[in-house]
């Protein structure tokens, strides 16, 4: 663990210096215990006077074993504070900036709040609580076995015995304990996520009667999370029964073969004083061996937790980047699954042609937001490949990928700013004309002429101030102030209301000139708007989606397929009206 453990510190080398200021200490206290013996055989001999000598001994080694102990705690603070936390968090953040997007997804908030405060908090105690436990725990009552051993050779065998008994106890209650601790990071990370989304729902849940913890996603992950706290309880209280009774059998297996010892003659009284307190101590840690037992596997499991995510594998770049010369899209035979045998695309192949609309249609779940994912390149494919301006996107560099597209998707969160910070995200450099050309063209004018803060209003953590329908304007400002080449949008209209509806499909029309736009639309006007359509198939028991037909959206709407089906429902349902 502790070469694992290097790797979060600036000086590798300053773990084992730590661990041999934590020896030297225990040893040291270990043979204060054994100078007790001299003490007391001249303290309570004929000539108490010759007590000065073993005395001052006795109190040079505690000395030295306090001074060594607090030097080594103060530098291991310093470790703990600055080396642990401060390069496990740096760590932590440097690597989820290079992780793929599609990497990160619902839990991916939990788990990356939980490795940066709660597994980091619990790591940081390694260095200045569990190591000197463990340590002092084991050599101080080595030591004493050793100088035992000197001084009555019975009773330093029976120490001795009892040492293979404590290292299977400890092997048991190690695995017992590991098996319990695996699982306390993905529920922990489970609860933040469940707790974060508890608190961004709080107007949809107040408006619903839900308070408290009465929403059922957090009230499981909390139940769940005093289900895995039970479960770590018991296995702690079956091993520290064990370590207690065995504890306690050695303490009275000592004090009565020293007795019998004494009583034969073979050791004097106060060797035997000494020698029942320092039975004391070698006693202590093997009652409390199962609590540092409990502390290390938390740490290993911590430790686990923390480089699960910043050992994830990152995407990765080209050695020899290309340059695309246009911003055509092609997916070409490509083959996709998000896990093992459950395979999405198999041997998909479309076409969005540059400075074009395309549009996806088909049932939900069917992988439509995943294509335009993938050509983000959120993630590689399993095979085949995906090309923008004939340039595979796995040859061109990520920076220079995203610089070409600009992407709005149903899922919006905006930073706990303004409303022009948020939109100035995509491009920061852009000038107040710039802004208010975006703006207007997502819709979203009317909106901020309504707030009494206009383009200052602050939208809360997550946009939380401001409707779904005015998020997923922000964000589609945002697209339109990047002015990137490449638009992906994810159900666009679903949001908005007829009149800005309008607005956007003619925005788009401006946008499709020279650019390369993929769309994914609920509204048939919309889809009618696009160049080409491509309907995708729903997943029926399991099976990949596949292109049922392609097309201009006119020739589909005359023709006897999926999509005129479609346009015939969507015509009947804009007849409906309410009486």
């Amino acid at each position: 663990m502790l070469s694992r453990f290097t790797s979060f510190l600036d000086r590798p080398s300053t773990i084992y210096l730590l661990v041999a200021g934590y020896v030297v200490a225990a040893v040291l206290q270990g043979l204060a215990f054994g100078a007790l013996i001299g003490f007391l055989r001249a303290f309570l001999g004929p000539e108490p006077s010759q007590a000065w000598g073993p005395m001052w001994l006795l109190v040079g080694f505690g000395a030295a074993s306090f001074l060594i102990q607090a030097a080594t705690l103060i530098r291991a603070n310093k470790v703990s504070a600055y080396d642990v936390c401060g390069n496990a968090v740096a760590r932590v953040g440097s690597h989820v900036v290079r992780l793929p997007l599609g990497w990160f997804d619902a839990g991916s908030v939990g788990r990356v709040s939980s490795a940066i405060s709660t597994e980091t908090d619990k790591l940081s105690h390694l260095t200045p609580i569990v190591l000197p436990q463990l340590i002092s725990g084991t050599v101080t009552p080595l030591t004493v076995m050793v100088v035992t051993f000197c001084h009555e050779w019975r009773l330093g065998l029976i120490m001795a015995l009892v040492v293979p008994v404590v290292a299977l106890l400890w092997g048991w209650a190690s695995r017992l304990l590991m098996t319990e601790h695996r699982e306390a990071p993905a529920i922990a990370a489970r609860t933040a996520s469940a707790t974060i989304e508890h608190a961004r729902l709080q107007p949809v849940l107040r408006a619903q009667g839900i308070s408290g913890t009465a929403w059922r996603p957090l009230a499981k992950a909390l139940h769940d999370e005093r289900t895995e706290l039970d479960a770590i309880m018991t296995a702690q209280g079956r091993p520290a029964i064990a370590f207690g009774l065995l504890g306690q059998a050695f303490f009275a297996a000592v004090l009565a073969a020293g007795l019998g010892i004494v009583l034969g003659g073979g050791l004097d009284v106060a060797a035997f004083v000494a020698i029942g307190v320092m039975a004391a101590r070698f006693t202590t840690p093997i009652s409390q061996s199962v609590f540092y037992a409990a502390a290390l596997q938390e740490d290993m499991v911590s430790l686990d937790a923390i480089e699960q995510i910043v050992d994830a594998p990152v995407l990765p770049e080209p050695a020899h980047p290309k340059h695309p010369a246009g911003t055509g899209i092609d997916l070409d035979d490509v083959t996709f699954g998000y896990t093992a045998g459950d395979t999405l695309f198999e041997h998909l192949s479309l076409h969005a042609a540059e400075g074009r609309i395309t549009a996806l249609v088909g049932p939900s779940g069917c992988g439509k937001s995943t294509i335009t994912k993938l050509i983000a390149r959120f993630w590689d494919v399993d095979s085949g490949r995906i090309s923008v301006g004939g340039v595979d996107v796995r040859r061109i560099e990520s920076a220079e990928l995203m610089d070409m597209v600009s992407m709005v998707f149903q899922d919006v969160y905006l930073f706990d700013t303004t409303i022009a910070e948020n939109v100035r995200l995509s491009r920061p450099d852009a000038t107040d004309e710039e802004l208010a050309a975006a703006i207007s063209k997502a819709g979203l004018g009317a909106v901020v002429n309504a707030l009494p803060d206009g383009l200052d209003t602050q939208v809360g953590e997550g946009g939380l101030k401001l409707s779904g329908g005015e998020r997923q304007r922000v964000s589609i400002a945002r697209a339109f102030l990047k002015n990137a080449p490449i638009l992906l949008l994810d159900e666009i209209t679903s949001a908005l209301d007829a009149e800005n509806e309008s607005a956007i499909t003619q925005a788009l029309a401006e946008l499709a000139a020279g650019r390369t736009v993929v769309v994914i639309a609920h509204r048939l006007s919309t889809i009618m708007n696009a160049d080409h359509v491509y309907v995708l198939s729903g997943r029926e028991r399991g099976a990949p989606t596949r292109i049922v037909e392609h097309g201009a959206p006119a020739e589909l709407a005359t023709g006897g397929g999926m999509f005129a089906e479609l346009v015939r429902d969507f015509s009947q349902t804009a007849r409906w009206s309410v009486r």
